[in-house]
């Protein structure tokens, strides 16, 4: 792959399409009901996984699976959409980052499928977490027009992207596990919709906005791979953090037990998720404010995206706290009404992991690098050496409080790291 000499400039088409750039509030609303979509739907499928099977060993398998697909995203992903939009001067174009992150899904695929199939309780597992991660093979690399549609302020393009594959995913799986019983099968259709949904609709969306193309030169692989690697190195070990607290558990306790816990908790994950899509249209208006130096409007996002961010989680752990238990109860009923009072702490451990993703975005988008990878060593290191010890005090609850400890205190330290870092930059900007 090379970079094209005449590959045509991003700007003069954005200026000849007829899409016009929507506000952040418009951004907002569109990734912010498109997000919730798709998170929702993959909630419902951690409950249909257990109504639909005779026990709770489809849904350990899928907590696994889903477990290694964290870690997959990570790698995958290499953290390279966060650094997209901070590329404010378009240091790279969109076809460099199409090729890179097409580069990147292939080696991750290899790499977690080999390491998956060899930790995996149960073959059955193993090949479901192979077909899992061709699913989010797609969604990691539809990600990356995702970051062309961002940079051009169409979320629009975006959210209707994830409202889509959300109800086809949970339709497919669905219809898969309730006619075969077959998780893997089950998975297989889920992927098929969204690989069609990248081809229809995304890629020709992106293209409206920008060339798309396929190219990049040895050269500029090798320079984008060394200016993002702290920050895959960051994301892994923050996808590594929970990934390593569920498997170990899973790998002490068995598939069923983990299963029990997965399907308490994994639902709470959309608040995780869902609370990045909120402070997702604040990311690119972020980059310009610190690339022209504009310390009030910086300080101004960042704290709007910060009490949106904090208003929903509040919002959600309050809800959990008030209807949790008996939305468990309801939803599985008899067989897990002795866990179901951990949909709270599971909320808590989601809420930080959302709050610790955050600082680590804002620490990139102020060009510090190497923070976040030093900010996620300390909580993984922390998760690897606690996580026994609080298995065999709380049992289930453990994977919550190693969760809520070890990334609790990283976000606190970037936190301290990130207000000192603007401090320290904004004092140059006023000598200038």
């Amino acid at each position: 792959m090379t970079d094209g000499p005449t590959e045509p400039n991003n700007r003069s088409i954005k200026n000849n399409q007829p899409n016009k750039k929507l506000t952040i509030g418009q951004n907002l609303i569109w990734n912010g009901a498109g997000a919730t979509l798709y998170q929702g739907c993959q909630w419902l499928i951690t409950i249909m996984v257990v109504v639909l099977s005779p026990t709770y060993e489809n849904s350990g398998s899928l907590a696994f699976a889903m477990a290694s697909g964290n870690v997959f995203t990570g790698l995958a992903v290499f953290n390279v959409h966060t650094y997209q939009l901070s590329d404010v001067n378009n240091k790279y174009s969109p076809s460099n980052y199409i090729a890179f992150r097409f580069l990147t899904v292939v080696i991750a695929y290899v790499l977690c499928t080999g390491y998956s199939l060899y930790i995996a309780p149960s073959i059955e597992t193993a090949i479901t977490v192979a077909l899992f991660l061709l699913f989010k093979a797609d969604e990691c690399f539809v990600n990356v027009f995702y970051g062309i549609d961002q940079k051009a302020s169409r979320m629009d393009f975006m959210g209707i992207s994830q409202g889509v594959r959300g109800i086809l995913t949970l339709a497919c799986f669905s219809v898969g596990l309730w006619l075969t019983g077959s998780l893997p099968i089950a998975v297989t259709l889920m992927l098929l919709p969204c690989i069609l949904v990248t081809f229809l609709y995304d890629i020709p969306h992106s293209k409206r906005l920008a060339y798309i193309g396929v190219s990049i030169d040895r050269k500029r692989a090798l320079l984008l791979f060394r200016t993002c690697l702290p920050l895959a190195l960051s994301a892994l070990l923050y996808g590594a953090i929970a990934a390593f607290a569920r498997q170990a558990f899973g790998v002490e306790f068995g598939d069923e037990a983990l299963g029990i816990y997965a399907a308490v908790a994994t639902p709470c994950v959309i608040v995780q998720v869902f609370a990045r899509y909120l402070y997702a249209p604040y990311l690119v208006p972020l980059a310009e404010a610190w690339s022209s130096c504009r310390k009030q409007e910086l300080i101004g996002l960042l704290l709007k995206s910060t009490a949106f961010m904090i208003g929903a989680i509040l919002v959600f752990v309050a809800l959990m706290w008030l209807f949790g238990e008996k939305l468990v109860f309801l939803i599985y009923g008899e067989s897990i009404e002795d866990y179901a009072w951990m949909a709270v702490p599971a909320a808590i451990a989601a809420s930080i992991m959302a709050i610790e993703c955050f600082v680590c975005d804002v620490l990139v988008i102020v060009k510090r690098r190497i923070a976040p990878m030093l900010v996620n060593v300390f909580a993984f290191a922390c998760c690897a050496f606690t996580a026994r010890y609080c298995y065999m005090l709380w049992y289930m609850n453990g994977i919550n409080i190693v969760l809520i400890g070890s990334l609790g205190v990283a976000s606190l330290i970037g936190a301290i790291y990130l207000i000192a870092a603007i401090n320290r930059e904004s004092a140059s900007w006023t000598k200038r």
